[in-house]
């Protein structure tokens, strides 16, 4: 928070440039180093009281815990000032200083400036110097003003003069009539090297223009921040009293000499101090009411005003304005100007090598350089550049989101036109040459950067894009190399497992295919053997007895083949070398319905697919199994088959129409396995076997398989 020095009767605020202060600004007290008649004790008055504060000085010199005591206070003084709010509040000057002073009640609705009064009251803090809290006001006379203090720019920044009587001379740099309600002007005074702001409630002077010199008496106040530190001193001039005009405005301002733009600040015995100078030349580049830049023959210049008109390159003009000090490069502040005529815009100044740019300071230029980045930003696009190992940067001020074209790529060649702005180092010598560093450029418009060529393919930024592709290809490559490794050995893995588990199968089937063969064909075949020696030996003797041993041969023999049969039906098919499980089962389906009444019935659910030999081994004996048992036993007209291929399961389903059977007792015609070695099959396949039957209804097995290791 920034302000003037407020009491808690004030009432609106108002405003001037570049701060906000009150519309009626509240007088503080302030020093007064003059003495004057009816300033002394008066005849007769006896000493103050120990402790009781008598001058304006003592005050002054309180802390902000001491004012904060309410210390008693007796003052005899003049009124220099009315002060907000009115009635209320005075700005008193005695012998040693002046002060603000400030009544709960109108107890000054009666006095005017230079009436001579004793008060009485307590002391106060205030908001930034100690004011009085007055509990009673007697009017004593009339007594003069005391001289003001002649001070400068420089006294009046140290924030020690808070409500003092001062004087000051100047140069108006520029006025500000009144605006709404009040009749306050402000005037704005170049004074020993600073500009004060000035409140004047008197009519203004038509003769008080832009650079006329005057004599400013006013009451010093300042503004300044929540923790009472001063910021900028502003004079009140009090109501009765004129700002003193010293010298006026030249009569034709215009008329004076031209000056070439880059003899600004150089050194002339006869440079008029204070005023304005009068330089003529053409806009190369405008902004919309702050700033544009003119070319005369010489150089380039900055012009800062607060002119209204709207300015366009080629515009011919006569400007008047207040050249800078203390800085780099100068400016013309507070310029007014004329337009003389129009033409076609400047062209830049082409420049051969970068380095020359720094002898171009505020005009209108273009080079060639490489763009290197380009780097939005809130209040416009920064670009880098390069010419000729020259770096430098440009900027275009746009809103968020345009002027930028889509051809602005690092790389590109392009033409860059701007007006340039010259960089110096960050220490400044204490005198001589204070050296540039380096320059940059201020677009005025997209238009200002040409693309001459677009950037080649090979930049780095490709160049690394295209290695992390490069990069990126390389690992994934790698990711499935490794997973179809990692693939490939797991099914060689999966591929032994199942050759020696068909080994293992391979190995038992022909051990149990040798116990069979010596338990039962082997057997037979030694018993027929013996029946045949008993008929050759008795063939003489008895024939019947032949007959006898003969017939019993037969029966053997016949034993020994049906075992002989079963043994094959358990060894491997030869029909699944030649053809996979489904056209093995369809075969045997329709070589059973053969020359019979049966209507076979064969489907294929799903995208069949080889299994392991095992797995189809025990299959097709089920599937034979069932299918031999539907056909000659269960007396069926019709048999159905069905094979189902899942993703992670086989099903095969066999069923009839016949006369069925009760599943808890024996199977009816038995055969070799009959259902005891259909249940061991699919024990060994870890499969689920289902079968729904019952007397006349048929018969449905169902023998599910898991393939996980397929």
């Amino acid at each position: 928070m920034v302000a003037l020095r407020r009491n808690p009767f004030s009432p609106k605020l108002g405003e001037i440039p570049e701060m906000r202060i009150d519309r009626q600004i509240i007088m503080m007290g302030g020093m007064l180093l003059a003495s004057a008649g009816g300033l002394r004790p008066a005849a007769g008055q006896t000493a103050a009281p120990a402790g009781l504060l008598t001058n304006a000085a003592q005050i002054r010199n309180l802390t902000v815990a001491e004012a904060a005591q309410g210390l008693p206070v007796r003052l005899r003084g003049v009124i220099v000032s009315e002060a907000d709010p009115p009635g209320h509040a005075v700005v008193l000057a005695d012998a040693s200083a002046g002060i603000y002073v400030l009544a709960a009640k109108s107890l000054f609705a009666a006095v005017h400036r230079q009436d001579l009064v004793e008060l009485e009251g307590v002391t106060d803090p205030g908001q930034y110097a100690p004011i009085v809290r007055v509990s009673s006001v007697h009017k004593k006379g009339v007594a003069p003003i005391p001289p003001p203090r002649q001070v400068s720019y420089q006294d009046l920044i140290t924030g020690a003069l808070d409500g003092q009587w001062v004087e000051v001379a100047g140069v108006i740099r520029y006025y500000l009539d009144p605006t709404g309600k009040g009749n306050i002007w402000r005037a704005y005074i170049a004074a020993n090297g600073g500009i004060i702001t000035v409140r004047c409630p008197e009519p203004r002077n038509p003769q008080l223009q832009a650079d006329a010199e005057v004599r400013i008496r006013a009451v010093c106040l300042y503004q300044f921040n929540q923790r009472r530190q001063a910021l900028t001193p502003v004079l009140q001039v009090p109501a009765g009293v004129t700002v003193q005009l010293e010298k006026p405005a030249p009569a034709d301002p215009f008329a004076a000499p031209v000056r070439p733009a880059d003899s600004l600040l150089r050194f002339t015995p006869d440079n008029p101090s204070g005023h304005r100078i009068h330089i003529r030349g053409v806009v190369t580049y405008a902004q919309s009411g702050s700033s544009f830049w003119i070319r005369d023959k010489e150089a380039g210049l900055r012009i800062q005003t607060r002119q209204g008109g709207e300015l366009k390159p080629g515009d011919e003009l006569d400007v008047l304005g207040f050249p800078t000090f203390n800085s780099f490069p100068p400016v013309l502040e507070d310029a007014v100007f004329r337009q003389t005529g129009t033409n076609q815009p400047p062209a830049p100044v082409f420049l051969a090598h970068a380095a020359n740019a720094i002898n171009y300071q505020d005009d209108l230029i273009a080079l060639d350089a490489v763009l290197t980045e380009v780097q939005p930003m809130m209040e416009g696009t920064i670009l880098s550049l390069n010419a000729g190992g020259t770096a430098f940067k440009a900027m275009l001020k746009s809103p968020p989101g345009t002027g930028v074209s889509p051809d602005w790529q690092p790389g590109g060649q392009v033409r860059v036109t701007g007006i340039c702005s010259v960089i110096h180092e960050d220490v400044r010598p204490m005198m001589g040459i204070w050296q540039p560093q380096s320059f940059q450029m201020l677009l005025r418009s997209p238009a200002d950067l040409v693309v001459l060529s677009r950037p080649p393919w090979w930049t780095p930024r490709h160049v690394i894009f295209l290695l992390g592709g490069v990069i990126g290809g390389l690992l994934l490559l790698t990711g499935v190399i490794t997973l179809l490794a990692r693939r490939r050995v797991n099914e060689q893995k999966h591929q032994r497992a199942m050759a020696e588990a068909e080994f293992g199968a391979i190995l038992s089937e022909r051990n149990r295919m040798a116990r069979e063969i010596h338990d039962t064909l082997a057997q037979g075949l030694v018993a027929t053997s013996v029946q045949l020696r008993l008929a050759k030996k008795r063939a003489a003797d008895s024939p019947e007895s032949l007959h006898q041993h003969i017939d019993a041969a037969q029966q053997l023999v016949r034993g020994s083949l049906e075992e002989a049969r079963n043994s094959i039906w358990n060894m491997r098919s030869q029909i699944l070398e030649t053809s996979d499980l489904p056209a093995a089962l369809e075969g045997i389906l329709k070589q059973m319905a053969e020359g019979t009444d049966l209507v076979p019935h064969f489907e294929v659910a799903g995208k069949p697919r080889r299994l392991a030999p095992v797995v189809e081994s025990h299959l097709l004996r089920v599937g034979q199994e069932a299918i031999t048992n539907a056909a000659k036993h269960a007396q069926a007209r019709h048999i159905r088959v069905r094979l189902e291929f899942e993703e992670k399961q086989f099903r095969l389903v066999v069923a009839d129409d016949g006369r069925g059977f009760d599943p808890a007792g024996p199977a009816p015609g038995g055969g070799r396995f009959g259902l005891v070695g259909v249940r061991e099959r699919a024990a060994g396949l870890n499969g689920r076997l289902d079968i729904r039957s019952a007397p006349g209804q048929g018969v449905e097995i169902s023998l599910t398989v898991p393939l996980a290791g397929e």
